[in-house]
């Protein structure tokens, strides 16, 4: 029965019970109407609106439940779904529908994001590739060139303004690495969270221990992308938030699924209390390109662990 007809059913089903009370009951209505038929015709209607709002309610009911479980539904959590009830066949087709919008909904979102992500990425490599062989090499000639000043005058200054450039060399050469990881292109996932562990202790002092599984199953270019990404992202939060001075990466496979964890044991914070400022929207956005599922866990006090599992291995 569809869900007009129940609702007319119920309604129907009151009127008549209250027509038929009303025909064998021995009351009376006279004008002007006395006291005791006013109560009596009070309670009846206050009988017959309560019937009616407990069948109504009951009838309903599986709206609310499909209502809670849309409201309760995150976008960047995909393949939640909504248990269809066939006991109902109109809310099982609402139910259906709703289920198809979120197909929908979750594959324009990842295509939309891979052409974003995949944008972002192609001008992190321009820009990295410009501050390379552009302001790279700007500043090497310009380190020559003092070098052969310095040789000929022996000035402090000058070795001074040479020790400056190469180190302003060497902080552009690094900018350009974290924009686009140059061992990751040629040497692969492993070497490159190597080398990124190494470059953030050496920037920053925060002493990473790191464990990455000795083998892993083949990656494609965007899985492997997205590791590094959310493990650059981890290790630049617990640098900014955490206050302290250590922390852990491992990349293991269990269960036939690549993990990627990043801990520490720093200030952490309330869960829900985190703002896109963290990157953790952007890790979100980055794992659901690839299918994986990111977990992150915190407390005040009891630092932060962030967990990127991506899809099983076939």
């Amino acid at each position: 029965m569809t869900l007009l007809w129940r609702v007319f059913g119920t309604n129907a089903a009151v009127l008549v019970l209250a027509t038929l009370v009303l025909v064998v009951s021995p009351l009376t209505v006279s004008f002007p109407i006395a006291l005791v038929e006013l109560v009596a015709l009070g309670g009846g209607l206050v009988a017959m609106l309560v019937l009616n709002l407990a069948l109504l309610r009951r009838t309903f009911r599986p709206l609310g439940r499909l209502t809670t479980v849309m409201r309760a539904i995150d976008p960047l959590r995909p393949g939640e779904r909504a248990i269809v009830d066939e006991a109902d066949p109109e809310v099982a087709e609402l139910t259906a529908a709703f289920n198809d919008m979120l197909g929908r909904l979750e594959r324009e979102r990842r295509d939309s994001a891979r052409r974003a992500l995949a944008a972002q990425e192609a001008e992190r490599r321009r820009v990295a590739r410009e501050l390379h062989d552009e302001v790279g090499q700007a500043l090497t000639a310009v380190v020559l060139q003092l070098d052969r000043a310095g040789r000929g005058t022996g000035s402090d200054g000058v070795a001074e303004a040479r020790e400056t450039v190469r180190a302003s060399l060497e902080e552009v050469r690094g900018i350009a690495r974290r924009l686009r990881p140059e061992a990751l292109d040629d040497l692969g996932l492993r070497s490159a969270l190597a080398a990124l562990t190494n470059d953030t202790t050496r920037r920053t002092g925060l002493q990473v221990k790191r464990r990455i599984a000795a083998a892993l199953p083949r990656l494609d270019p965007d899985e492997e992308l997205v590791v590094y990404r959310v493990a650059q992202e981890a290790l630049t939060n617990v640098v900014r938030h955490a206050a302290t001075r250590s922390a852990q990466l491992a990349l293991d496979v269990r269960d036939g699924r690549v993990e990627l964890e990043v801990t520490d044991s720093g200030a952490g914070f309330e869960p829900g209390a985190t703002s896109e400022s963290t990157g953790l929207l952007g890790m979100r956005e980055r794992a659901l390109l690839i299918g994986a599922e990111l977990e992150v866990r915190s407390a005040v006090g009891a630092g932060t662990a962030v967990r990127l599992r991506l899809a099983r291995r076939p």
